[in-house]
Parts: C-alpha cells; structure tokens; sequence
C-alpha cells in the first residue's frame, strides 16, 4: 500500500513531514518493482511442472499426461541389426517320451511326428565345499623361526575363500545392495551363512589386501596423459563429506574426504603431469594455478548451463545456446589434431558471436565469466587427441556411488568410508577395463609365497 501525501503545509514542520511520506512513497514503490520483477524472476526459474523439496527442484508430472502421436511403427526399424540371445554349448541331453498314445481330447490313436529341440539353461543347487588343508610347516634352526606356505585362493586367517569374499564385496559394491541383504542372499543363493558383523569384517580384509594395488592405480592415473576429476557429497557416520573420483579411460580411483578443495586434490595427485578435465568448479582452477598443469573445462556442463538460460530467458539464452553448440561442433571437427592458430580462430569466433549487449544481468555474467576462460583450457581438446572435450567419465562414474549413498546412508566410521572407496576403484576399474571383479582380482593380490608361521 502506498502511502499517499496530498496535504498542504501550514508550518515547516508540516512540510518536512509531508517531504518525509513523500520520500518514503517513493521508496515503497521501488521495493514494490523490484519484488515483481524477483517473483517474475522466480516464475522462469521454477515453472508450474516444477517443484521444491528440500532445496532441490522435482518435475510435477501431469496426471493423465498426452502423448504425442508418433509415426514410427512399433517393433524393430528397417535396417536395424537384431539382437537374440546366442545358443549356449549342450552339456547335458535328455528324451523326453511320450506316455500317453490316444488322443486326450477325442481318443483317437496317435501317430508319432519327429522330434522337437528345446535348449535351456539351469543352474544347479549349489552346496558350498569344505576343504581342510594339511599344511607342511618348515623350522629354520639358524633363524629359529617356523615358516608355513600360505593356502591357495585364500587370505591370511580368513576362514571364507577368497572367491567366496570377493562374491560378497560384489553384491555389497557393485550391486549396492545393503549389508542385510548380502547376508540373505549368500545364505539363499550358495548356502553359506555369514552374519552382517561378517559381511563388513570381509570388506576390510578385502580393502586392505588390496592396497596395494590402489596405490599401483593411483600411480598410473598421475603418469596419465589426461585425467578426470569431479566431486560428489556423501555421508559417514552422519556428517556431510565428499567423494572425489580421478578416472582415466583405463584407471578409477576414489576418495572421501571431508572438503572438497583444492587441497584434496592437490594431496592425493601431487606432482602430476597432463591435462586434469573437469566443469568450472572454482577449486580445480585453484589447482591449476598451483600445478602449472593444462585444464580443459567441461563442454557438457557449458551447453547445459546454456540450455538452462535459453530456458528462461528465451531468444537471448537460444543465441547463446546455439552460438556455444555451432563453435563445440566445429572444434570437435578437429578430431584433436588442430593447432594454437585453429584454438585463437575458435575463440575469436566464440567472442564475436557472445560479446554482444544483453537484457537479463543473468546472460551478461554467464557470457562474461566464459570470455575470461583462458582460450587453452577451453579448447585443449582440439589440439591434444588424448584430451575429452567433456567430463562425462567422471559423472557416470560417481553415478552407481550416489545410488549406493541414497540406499546406505553411507558409512559410518572412516574405516567403512575407505574401504568402500577403495573397493569401488578396483571394482569400477575392472568393469572399464572389461575385466571381472570376481575372477580377475585375485592375481592383483599376488602370488603364494612361504612366510612365518
């Protein structure tokens, strides 16, 4: 409500108060303007589909939502290579004869009409074994010390085979099932009953008889020529931490800590060389600053914040989008093999196409914090072939680890917290190498080899 002063002075004093109601009417009705123009704000950002919970955005899903009408026929397109399921080799055959000779409808005799194939697979019931080993014990008399070969497929002291926890940490990493679970299916599946107390107990051992070679991954991810690096929030034991994720096309490691500054990074990578690949988060540009390293900014996560404005501000955010998405194109034409002089044509081109006058504060900030981006680490995938133009690696990575957050809680002490993080590197390792967790794993524990008894 406005305050309205249409009084006349009869004193100073009465003109002083009439400037005062005036001055403040004045002011109701700016603050008044600038409320619209943040709620009409507000509307672009938050549409009727979508709505908050917990300060995150969730889309409204209409009811009895309408679909579109497609022309495309259901089923396989032309063109298109089926897939079926390859006929497995026959291990075991059995006839089946007919018992009945008459008709169980009318009666009448049967007479016989060849013979029908049909293949199945069956996975037999599973009854665990036990095995007892003798083991030979050797005494030296000048060390006077005993020494004993270790049991094949086994951990020290560990009374579950090696194979047998591996099977474990794979439902309780790679499935993300909870610890519960684990416990029944190994129970329902191979008839081995382990307690939930167990089921952690493994993964430690497991964690650490795999140090090794998570530092052996952690040095092969620093000698790589490019790596990608993204953070995500988890939880131990309550609090809020972070999961840090370094991955290359062969190698995955993982972290928690409990920042997600450059520290960390710095910490865990040290001295390293090639270009680190990540979106605009301002800690990596820290780190950058720190190492001397190349960078190369995600271009996903450019185009996406692109869409977003096209989104709310219309043909103002459409120009940037397409503008943004017309330069990505013709640097990804270079197939990494461009030079410097293709990077200082693409970025001038990116300049006369974005430095333009702009309505929204919004679309200004965005377009002038992307022109103060240094050209190289903007492009240097154009002229560096092992370099990816986007962070997608590190995203689907840290995927299957915020599913396993949203069913876990996460853990609860630093220990699980580690032991998780190290067993997903080797686990996620595995699964880019092509290789397999459970039949894989053992030889990067290394081999038997006679030890003190």
């Amino acid at each position: 409500m406005y305050i309205m002063a249409r009084f006349l002075a009869e004193t100073p004093r009465d003109q002083e108060e009439i400037d005062r109601l005036a001055e403040e009417n004045r002011k109701l009705k700016e603050e008044v303007e600038r409320l619209k123009r943040e709620i009409e704000e507000y509307k672009k950002r938050h549409p009727s589909t979508i709505g908050i919970k917990n300060g995150k955005a969730y889309f409204i899903m209409d009811e009895h939502p309408q679909k579109e009408r497609s022309n495309r026929n259901p089923g396989a397109q032309p063109g298109h290579k089926g897939h079926f399921r390859r006929m497995p080799h026959i291990t075991e055959r059995i006839t089946l004869r007919a018992g009945e000779f008459s008709c169980p409808i009318c009666s009448s005799p049967l007479v016989r009409k060849g013979i029908r194939r049909r293949a199945i697979e069956d996975i037999p019931p599973i009854v665990p074994s036990v095995i007892e080993y003798k083991i030979e014990r050797m005494y030296c008399r000048h060390c006077k010390k005993t020494f004993e070969p270790d049991v094949p497929n086994a951990l020290p002291g560990a009374r579950l085979s090696l194979r047998t926890m591996l099977i474990t940490a794979y439902l309780k990493v790679g499935m993300r099932m909870s610890i519960e679970n684990v416990s029944t299916t190994m129970e329902e599946m191979f008839g081995i009953t382990i307690s939930e107390g167990e089921v952690q107990e493994i993964l430690y051992q497991l964690s650490d008889a795999l140090g090794k070679e998570y530092l052996n991954l952690l040095d092969d991810i620093r000698r790589a020529p490019s790596r990608h690096i993204d953070t995500t929030t988890s939880r131990e034991n309550g609090l809020n931490t972070d999961l840090w994720v370094f991955v290359t096309k062969a190698e995955a490691i993982f972290h928690t800590a409990r920042s997600n500054n450059h520290e960390v990074a710095l910490e865990i990578l040290g001295e390293h060389n090639g270009t680190d690949i990540h979106d605009r988060y301002r800690a990596f540009d820290t780190l950058a600053s720190k190492t001397g390293n190349p960078q190369q900014y995600c271009w996903a996560h450019i185009i996406s914040d692109a869409k977003e404005l096209e989104e709310f501000y219309g043909a103002e955010g459409r120009r940037i989008k397409e503008s943004l998405q017309k330069i990505y194109d013709k640097a990804k034409s270079f197939n990494g093999n461009g030079t410097s002089e293709d990077v200082d044509n693409l970025y001038q081109r990116l300049v006369f196409l974005l430095d333009t006058g702009y309505e929204h504060l919004r679309t200004r900030k965005f377009v002038e914090n992307l022109l103060k981006r240094r050209k190289e680490w903007l492009f240097r995938f154009v002229v560096d072939p092992s370099v990816d133009s986007t962070n997608n690696r590190a995203e689907r990575a840290l995927s299957p680890a915020v599913v396993y957050r949203k069913t876990s809680g996460g853990s609860r002490s630093d220990r699980g917290a580690n032991a998780y993080a190290r067993l997903h590197s080797i686990f996620y390792t595995t699964k880019i190498r092509k290789k397999s967790f459970i039949r894989d794993v053992p030889g990067m524990i290394g081999s038997s080899k006679p030890h003190p008894g």
